[in-house]
């Protein structure tokens, strides 16, 4: 039999009807009885950009079947656990107001990092010894590495993030309008490109083949992935707000792992997952996505997954979470709720577990009406019509509130911008070297961060913070 298109008037009649009290048994799953367990905000006229409170709201109480007892919204917004963690700098090494940008970053490339000299130098020779040199090849001229040298070479490698120019050769080049002499003065440019050709982190013989047991597609830069990502959540305590989103690492070479979005800036690239602290934007968590899962993705779904990878450490602490649709479901929202973890989040009204009665077609609201509500358990669910139908899931508020901001596109997007900047300019036919050249600045913004939060302001810009020794 076809179902009849309601009109707003006949869902609002229905949203508003009152459970029968003579009811029995449990509460139905959030939009399975839109009668017994939905509320909806009535149409108001005084509702306006950072309003709050129930000024211009009337929102209907919820019942519990059976006994139609009379639910206190503000219930749901106590039951997170109180936020106590320290906040900060927690690393074992003594910082102060007097430490040096180096001393920030080496929190994260700590003398363990220095792992790429020995693989370096293996790469050379396991390269030199299944090669046969032209006669005038650089290569000719090669030697090990030393720890002393591969850190010169990082700090110039680094510094071509802050000085542009179209080719490597251009930074040793002595025409004297574009003339950057400090690059001479740490490094030959044969040497610097010798090193950058060899530059290494994972011993060949060690690679499983696809198809194997122990495959990794990351294997040429696992070392560096285990090795500093770490370190990002062992050095600093996130305040209570935490963002989980995706960025994309540019990349226009040959990759089984590049992929295209046309709605991102840089359309060709590797997608990676971050986990930050909401305000500074600190990295706590990164994850490249690679198309590999494990048997656990084929009943949870890949998004669900990856929140509770990245969320490990961070559970049970009271901590807030925010991120959009793509990771947001009332099954993530519960499985965060009962481990002490807050969620709020844009979600798609077609995600398994969320009402029906807030769809777009059974729920046909315009532009200026006000929100609908609904609830289960800890999970409130809402919708409204903005310039397009907007859903919302969050075990954080109430229905009691409403609150808009308006957000300019041209607003800072924060960390990625930060990240792109400074980012290694020059390409390379290596698909591994773009992801180990994020890694590198981010890490130098999460030093940045952690130097900012020691220091009494007025506090030197990413750039100054970079370039000084």
């Amino acid at each position: 039999m076809a179902s009849k298109k309601l009109t707003l008037r006949e869902v609002m009649g229905l949203l508003f009807a009152d459970p029968d009290p003579d009811s029995e048994g449990e509460n139905p799953p959030l939009g399975d009885d839109d009668r017994s367990i939905s509320e909806c905000a009535s149409r108001s006229s005084g509702v306006g950009e950072n309003s709050a409170g129930t000024s211009g709201v009337s929102v209907h109480s919820f019942y519990s079947a059976g006994h139609g007892a009379s639910l206190d919204e503000e219930v749901y917004q106590e039951w997170i656990k109180s936020f106590d963690e320290q906040v900060g700098y927690r690393g074992d090494r003594e910082l102060s107001t007097d430490s040096r940008p180096i001393d920030f970053l080496s929190l994260f490339l700590t003398d363990d990092f220095c792992h790429i000299t020995m693989e370096t130098n293996r790469y050379a020779h396991q390269y030199l010894g299944s090669h046969e040199l032209m006669p005038s090849s650089r290569f000719h001229e090669w030697y090990d590495v030393t720890v002393p040298e591969m850190k010169a070479f990082l700090s110039l490698h680094l510094s071509m993030g802050l000085v542009h120019k179209s080719e490597i050769e251009d930074y040793w080049a002595e025409f004297w309008p574009t003339f950057t002499p400090g690059f001479g003065k740490v490094m030959s440019r044969n040497r610097f490109e010798m090193n950058l050709s060899f530059f290494h982190f994972a011993n060949n013989e060690e690679y499983v083949e696809r198809g194997q047991p122990g495959y990794d597609r990351l294997f040429k830069v696992r070392p560096i992935i285990d090795l500093i990502i770490p370190r990002f959540s062992a050095v600093y305590g996130p305040r209570k707000q935490l963002s989980l989103d995706e960025m994309t690492i540019a990349f226009k070479g040959k990759c089984t792992l590049k992929m295209y979005n046309p709605n991102k800036p840089d359309k060709y690239g590797y997608k990676a997952f971050v986990l930050s602290e909401a305000k500074s934007g600190y990295v706590l968590q990164w994850s490249l996505y690679t198309g590999q899962h494990g048997d656990e993705v084929t009943d949870l779904g890949a998004t669900h997954v990856l929140v509770r990878q990245l969320m490990a450490q961070h559970i049970g602490k009271g901590h807030e979470l925010y991120m959009d649709s793509y990771y947001t479901s009332p099954a993530v929202a519960t499985e965060l709720a009962n481990v002490e973890t807050g969620l709020c989040g844009t979600v798609s009204s077609q995600r398994r577990g969320m009402p029906k009665a807030l769809r777009k077609t059974e729920l046909p609201l315009a532009r200026g009406d006000d929100p609908v509500f609904m609830r289960r358990g800890k999970m409130l669910a809402c919708a409204w019509h903005d310039v397009k139908p907007f859903h919302l899931l969050s075990t954080l508020h109430g229905n009691s509130c409403v609150r808009k901001r308006i957000r300019s596109k041209h607003t800072d997007s924060g960390f990625r911008d930060r990240m792109k900047t400074y980012l290694f300019p020059h390409r390379s036919k290596k698909w591994y070297n773009r992801i180990v050249n994020a890694i590198l600045s981010i890490s130098m913004v999460n030093a940045h961060i952690i130097y900012s939060s020691m220091t009494a302001g007025p506090h030197k810009p990413l750039r100054a913070f970079r370039s000084y020794r």
